[in-house]
């Protein structure tokens, strides 16, 4: 079979699995040009040897590449192009199937258990806290272990997961988030914070806070006029006071 033999539209299109009419598109962005395309009728004739080029930008946009994108890896001599390119596009494509992951378990969810709009609260109340800390891995398994908090997906994007510890149900008045913040490039990064927790148990709580290794900054105690309380710094310098329930 002769590579140079040059064949018509149709006959290029049963060879690669590509529509005439995608051919045509391909020519008109300047990624797949016809060897030669008559003047008076403007009909286009392909080489045999132009089917590998075009069987491969057929397999690049099966994955969901953008033409652009297709254009620089076709021209890559080296592959270092197209390796960069290809391991974005494949963290996008993660992406995607962790947002459908996420959509299927949410439609599973409604309907084992129904669906029900939580109800819409008027007025204001205090609903989220920021925290600064130095890492955020250490940050997290310091609170799940010291409070025993549940850190999860808050938000969901088309770019990643945005996580925090969740309090209760969104819309009902037991909803609360604390989000750690460790970027220092963070626009709202607060500074060192003060918050307070309630407690059933202070001295256990207490307790478990510094061996999780928190520095104890105030023993348990019985203030007059307010109930026993204790504070704690964790590990980044944010201080906890701990009241009894």
């Amino acid at each position: 079979m002769d590579d140079d033999e040059v064949v018509t539209i149709g006959r290029f299109a049963r060879l690669t699995g590509l529509s005439v009419g995608t051919l045509r598109h391909y020519d008109e962005v300047g990624l797949l040009a016809p060897a030669s395309v008559d003047p008076a009728t403007g009909y286009r004739r392909y080489r045999r040897s132009q089917a590998g080029r075009a069987r491969q930008i057929r397999m690049l946009r099966w994955d969901d590449l953008p033409i652009d994108q297709i254009r620089q890896i076709v021209d890559d001599e080296t592959g270092a192009v197209t390796r960069e390119i290809l391991a974005r596009h494949l963290s996008l494509l993660q992406r995607r199937r962790d947002l459908l992951t996420a959509r299927i378990g949410d439609t599973q969810r409604f309907l084992q258990e129904g669906f029900t709009m939580p109800d819409v609260r008027t007025g204001c109340r205090p609903v989220q806290l920021k925290i600064a800390v130095d890492d955020l891995g250490a940050a997290v398994a310091f609170y799940a272990e010291a409070f025993a908090f549940r850190y999860d997906v808050a938000r969901r994007t088309e770019e990643a997961d945005h996580s925090a510890f969740l309090f209760g149900t969104h819309g009902q008045d037991d909803f609360f988030l604390i989000h750690l913040i460790a970027s220092p490039d963070h626009m709202d990064r607060p500074g060192t914070s003060t918050f307070g927790l309630l407690t059933d148990d202070i001295d256990t709580c207490h307790a478990r806070a510094v061996t999780a290794g928190a520095m104890e900054a105030v023993a348990p105690h019985d203030p007059g006029g307010m109930p026993r309380c204790s504070a704690v710094r964790d590990p980044s310098g944010n201080w906890i006071w701990l009241y009894q329930a």
